[in-house]
């Protein structure tokens, strides 16, 4: 935007009789913003509006005339004796705005100023009083920028609505067609509509945050509050330590946009955007309809509902939503029908809700059972939940669910109704157990007899079972595992032998598809067709405990995980000393075989963007999401298999580490893994932690942008790393693109990849991002990215190396590290 704009400051007030002209601006006292009359670029309209002066750019956050222009350079600005604010265009003697503001009295000197804060206010002084008292301010009538402090919302007292609207293009500050308001029914919602028509949702508040804004809560020196009571619903924001260096724009293409100011780049840096993706188009999937990034085609019904249209959802037309499997739940007995958790969602539009913020969770429960109409509920978070720590409150929604979404980390748990038959069967028994134990209240003492008795002959059956051969057949065993102080129960298909020789061809070499430093990898197909992998490990391992542990660890991990950028455990063989593992097929093999092989060419660039997406979702599942933390430890190319859709399956889990929810980082004298992937900190000081997988994802994600490996066998002296820091110095971080993918790759999105990557493999763990963050920037193109640092295992030849522009001479040796003991790939 190129903007001519006043050139001549007139002080920092407004009095009657003054006269502000065109090419005149007022400053507020410590020079951040101004009043000035401007001019777009190429028009000849004439606006009076606030610009920043702190940060030297010409951006206008208010305009008083957006709508009624000023045909030539006449306009002059005015306060009369009644403390009413008017634009006048002389040329023409026309009144072309007016604030419509009237003093009570004439003698109480009135004056406009601009604050500091950026908002433009009239007042007088009152008899007898030592504070002004506002007449009118510019923040009761936003433009397309809120401000620190300013107010998003509504006045119920007075029915003042406060909401941004954007400009209609960039050049044009006329009202645009897309509005960022707060919603005066329901819970009082924050929307992007165009055209009066929802277009985005922010979702309901929830005493912390907006619940369709994760990141929320990360940014940092930002503090956000909504405020809603008998006379005012607003949401406000402030920056730490009263600054204005953040603001919240409606952009005429319909996207909102918090930006933040930078110091290092001295320009406005955009920090979250919306709508940002797929998922965040308002009612995406319809009714009762669940979008998710991971599921293909982003949309799907919730546990029991059904297209209301099968056809419609078929030919990928989601807008007639779904329909619930029960008619209604009102003819229904509440014994037949229960709750299903959904996990890190957005909360649906809240419309159709009710919130009581003294209710607790049972008894939101209970009540959203005894209600017919009720579909789903949530916890609701107070102020004064918040301080104690404790959850309160209650959320319920009544009829059709609208705009739910999975996020991929961040977001809020809600409890959908559904009936019993789709409940898990976990959740069924425990659910038909309450129902049962609140029947016999008058016959304790008999239930507990008989509680006592099942819960006897239960594990008595326990003991039997894990007594009979395991070798005998195909049959589903029970076992318990210990590690790392953390114990957990995995059931597991146990397959003998002979059943697997028979599906392999005796193990042939005709079979064998794979081989590593643990065993061999056979293709298999069952008797009743289904495609498997056998993973077979060796007997010469140095270390029978070590190749035990190994097998249990992964036959354990695999089968408490479930997630589809995870490899699924089908079952696993223990005859003899005979160690394997069954897995599902995967059609197109390892990651390495398509990335470094002759028909790299046929994945294109759209498609390795998928890839690199699918497992760093499989990473942050084992990171945070899982049932406990999971290190993988061993990331790297050829541990990703791709199914015949080419969905990445993070595999081999027999070197990874179960952590506890409060631990960070563990070490070991035996270092695992594979020269190239491995973090500095693991390598040298055996420590790893989940950067340590960041690390190895790092080297990945440059492997698959480049096709180049982390460490060339050819080229000793050169590695990935060293290229990829070299040129991204250079600024020609685009020459490390695979030529393959030239003419089908998006320049700046490749370019924001290598930098992710860059991130990725920082020297300390501390600098590099984690999982969730490193999932938030590869899918929103818009959010900040910082600046990386020389990667690890290279050696700094200047102490100011974060600084691009004196960095570029480094010297790198992945990996070149002494091992106390080591079992490399």
């Amino acid at each position: 935007m190129l903007f001519l704009f006043s050139v001549c400051s007139v002080g920092y007030d407004v009095y009657p009789h003054k006269l502000i002209k065109d090419g005149d601006f007022v400053e507020s006292p410590g020079r951040i913003f101004a009043l000035a009359f401007f001019n777009p670029h190429e028009s000849k309209h004439h606006y009076l509006g606030i610009r920043y002066v702190k940060f030297n750019n010409t951006n206008f956050v208010w305009v008083a005339n957006r709508d009624d222009p000023i045909a030539d350079s006449s306009g002059v600005l005015m306060i009369t004796s009644t403390g009413n604010l008017i634009l006048i265009q002389t040329s023409s003697n026309t009144i072309i705005w007016s604030s419509n503001t009237t003093s009570i009295a004439k003698s109480n000197n009135p004056k406009a100023e601009i604050l500091d804060t950026g908002n433009f206010v009239v007042k007088e002084t009152e008899k007898y009083s030592k504070v002004d008292k506002i007449l009118w301010e510019s923040f009761d009538h936003p433009t397309d920028t809120l401000l620190p402090s300013m107010k998003l919302g509504v006045d119920l007292r007075i029915g003042l609505k406060r909401f941004l609207t954007s400009w209609k293009t960039e050049n044009d500050p006329s009202s645009g067609e897309h509005v960022y308001m707060m919603d005066p029914h329901g819970q009082h919602e924050v929307y992007v509509k165009t055209k009066n028509i929802p277009r985005y949702r922010l979702g309901p508040w929830n005493g912390k945050q907006f619940s369709g804004n994760p990141s929320m809560k990360i940014y940092e020196r930002l503090y956000f509050n909504f405020t809603s009571n008998k006379t005012d619903a607003y949401y406000t924001f402030e920056y730490g330590g009263g600054g204005v260096n953040s603001a919240l724009v409606m952009k005429p293409n319909g996207i909102v946009k918090r930006l933040g100011w930078s110091v290092e780049s001295q320009s406005w840096e955009v920090y979250w955007s919306a709508p940002n993706d797929e998922c965040d188009d308002y009612s995406r999937c319809g009714v009762n309809g669940l979008c998710d990034l991971s599921f293909q085609g982003y949309c799907k019904c919730l546990r029991g509902f059904t297209p209301k249209s099968p056809f419609a959802w078929k030919t990928q037309d989601f807008s007639m939503g779904c329909k619930s499997k029960v008619k209604s739940y009102c003819n229904i007995n509440i014994t037949q029908e229960g709750f299903l958790e959904l996990k890190s969602v957005k909360y649906p539009d809240t419309t159709n809700s009710t919130i009581d913020k003294r209710m607790d969770f049972d008894e939101c429960r209970s009540k959203c059972l005894a209600n017919c109409n009720c579909t789903a509920f949530t916890r609701y978070y107070t102020a004064t939940a918040i301080r104690s720590g404790e959850p309160t409150g209650c959320i319920m929604w009544y009829g059709e669910l609208i705009d739910i979404r999975k996020f991929p980390f961040g977001g809020q748990n809600m409890w959908l109704k559904v009936p019993a038959s789709e409940l898990p069967k976990k959740q069924k028994n425990n659910q038909f157990l309450i129902i049962l134990l609140s029947s016999i209240l008058a016959t304790i003492t008999i239930g507990g007899l008989l509680l006592g008795f099942f819960i006897w002959r239960r594990n008595h059956a326990k003991k039997q079972h894990t007594n009979r051969p395991i070798h005998k057949g195909f049959k589903t065993l029970t076992m318990s595992y210990d590690e790392n102080d953390i114990k957990w129960k995995i059931e597991l298909n146990i397959f003998d032998r002979s059943t697997l020789a028979t599906a392999t061809k005796n193990f042939s070499n005709q079979n064998k598809i794979g081989q590593g430093g643990f065993g061999s990898v056979y293709k298999g197909k069952l008797d009743d067709g289904e495609e498997i992998a056998v993973k077979k490990l060796s007997k010469k391992f140095d270390g029978q405990e070590i190749q035990e542990k190994m097998f249990m660890n992964e036959a354990g991990l695999i089968a408490n995980c479930q997630h589809r950028n995870l490899v699924r455990l089908i079952g696993c063989c223990m005859e003899g000393d005979e160690r394997m593992l069954v897995f599902e097929f995967m059609n197109n093999k390892s990651l390495n075989t398509i990335i470094f092989g002759e028909n790299k060419y046929l994945v294109e660039w759209k498609k390795r963007v998928e890839i690199i997406l699918g497992i760093s979702k499989g990473l942050l599942y084992l990171h945070e999401d899982a049932r406990f933390k999971i290190i993988h430890r061993d990331i790297k190319a050829g541990n990703v298999l791709l199914d015949k859709e080419m969905n990445p399956k993070i595999t081999d889990f027999g070197t990874a580490r179960l952590f506890g929810s409060d631990q960070f980082e563990e070490s070991t004298r035996i270092k695992i893994g594979t020269h190239g992937y491995m973090s500095p900190e693991y390598a040298m000081e055996g420590i790893f932690s989940p950067k340590s997988d960041v690390f190895s994802f790092g080297v990945l994600l440059l492997e698959i942008i480049s096709g180049r490996k982390a460490l060339d066998q050819n080229h000793l002296d050169s590695n990935l790393l060293e290229l990829a820091w070299k040129l991204y110095n250079d600024e020609e971080s685009f020459e490390l693109l695979d030529c393959t993918l030239c003419s089908s790759c998006s320049m700046s999105q490749v370019i924001r990849f290598i930098q992710i990557g860059l991130l990725c493999v920082q020297e300390y763990a501390t600098d590099r991002p984690n999982m969730s963050e490193v999932v938030f920037m590869l899918s929103n193109e818009n959010s900040s990215i910082s600046d990386p640092s020389t990667p690890g295992f290279c050696k700094r030849n200047d102490v100011h190396n974060r600084k691009r522009d004196i960095s570029k001479q480094v010297d790198c040796s992945i990996n070149t590290v002494t091992f106390t003991t080591n079992y490399t790939r």
